[in-house]
């Protein structure tokens, strides 16, 4: 899975729990400013987490503080897992 890719998941894991379209989220706003509660911010790293099938830290959200670093954090995670792109 691509950088891009994570991205566009994440996108869409926090439109979905924010009730909004994925294209409305920037992925350079902070997640704090997006509107992410901690409650959230567990559930999307639990999906994520089965989605990509990588140990996720529970406080990645909150060290890497916009979809574009959370991204970037997943896809090295997933490179050294020998899974992405």
């Amino acid at each position: 899975m691509t950088k891009e890719e994570i991205e566009l998941f994440i996108k869409s894991e926090i439109a979905a729990a924010l009730n909004q379209e994925p294209e409305d989220i920037d992925e350079e706003m902070n997640f704090l400013k997006i509107g992410v509660s901690s409650v959230q911010a567990l559930k999307i790293i639990n999906r994520a987490r089965k989605h990509l099938q990588v140990d996720i830290s529970p406080v990645a959200l909150f060290e890497y503080k916009t979809i574009a670093e959370f991204a970037t954090y997943l896809n090295e995670s997933l490179l050294q897992e020998g899974v992405a792109e």
